[in-house]
């Protein structure tokens, strides 16, 4: 299960308690309905719709937080104690929307709950009375039956994809060259930042070259098209830090670091692009 990354701040009310449940509930609307506007812009109604979906399950939650409220005297202004949000979105915001999936924005969503699960279960051990002990332990159960929900919704979509995707086994160096055909496409279509990405794209040539023998596992539907430019980086950038992880020497670590470093820089000048860009 997902781990808690800090300790959390002691709870000495029920109204302190609520406050937090409240900011964590609406941290979680937030951040799912920036990642439903993040893919409606990207044109990915499928994930749309899963995004509103996990939205909408957190607006449920937040209303029967603030309906608890209400039955106990809460005001809605009462300021929560924790400062950090427990809300992560794993970088599915700055992820290219060819590598998200249904399942993967679940599986994200049951490590927030299993998160909000430990958040809870902490502060019921730690409270300092018995009122605070059962109320965060409400909210823990809570939790978990979210959990419960969620794990289902992931199972689901898990089998969907089995159906409709297949793994290809793809050389890098192939993944390269299509980096590499993107890269001098967006220089001759942008005069001004063409030197840029002549550049990125001459790396890309010059890495076919030190990877022939280095493939990767992808998952795709027939039905969808070829990775763009910002995916394929992504993916590539994936793949060399794995290298540089499993190497058993300096020289291939530093080679795999090397190369993803310049990926890092691609993916950078990528994401600076305007909208309207195309390669």
């Amino acid at each position: 299960m997902t781990r808690l990354t800090k300790e959390p701040s002691a709870i000495n009310s029920l109204p302190e308690l609520l406050a937090t449940a409240r900011d964590m509930e609406m941290g979680a609307v937030a951040g799912y309905e920036a990642l439903r506007e993040h893919m409606r812009q990207a044109g990915k109604p499928e994930l749309v719709a899963v995004f509103e979906r996990l939205a909408a399950e957190e607006r449920e939650h937040l209303a029967s937080v603030e309906e608890w409220s209400t039955e106990v005297g809460v005001l809605r202004n009462t300021t929560a104690s924790q400062s950090d949000e427990l809300f992560d979105d794993e970088g599915m915001n700055l992820t290219d929307p060819d590598l998200l999936s249904a399942y993967r924005a679940f599986s994200v969503a049951v490590r927030n709950e299993e998160r909000a699960f430990l958040f809870w279960t902490y502060i019921s051990a730690h409270a300092p009375t018995s009122e605070i002990a059962k109320a965060a332990e409400r909210m823990a159960r809570e939790e978990l039956g979210h959990v419960s929900t969620l794990r289902r919704e992931r199972r689901a979509a898990f089998h969907m994809r089995r159906k409709s995707y297949v793994l290809q086994t793809v050389a890098i160096s192939e993944l390269e060259r299509r980096l590499e055909v993107h890269l001098k496409a967006l220089a001759k279509n942008q005069p001004t930042h063409s030197n840029q990405f002549l550049a990125f794209a001459q790396q890309a040539f010059e890495r076919r070259a030190v990877t022939q023998d280095q493939s990767v596992e992808i998952e795709r539907s027939p039905t969808e098209p070829d990775l763009q430019v910002t995916a394929l980086a992504e993916l590539l950038l994936d793949h060399h830090l794995g290298q540089a992880e499993l190497s058993k020497d300096d020289r291939t670590r530093d080679l795999a670091q090397q190369l993803a470093g310049q990926l890092v820089e691609t993916l950078a000048a990528l994401r600076r692009r305007p909208a309207g860009w195309r390669s």
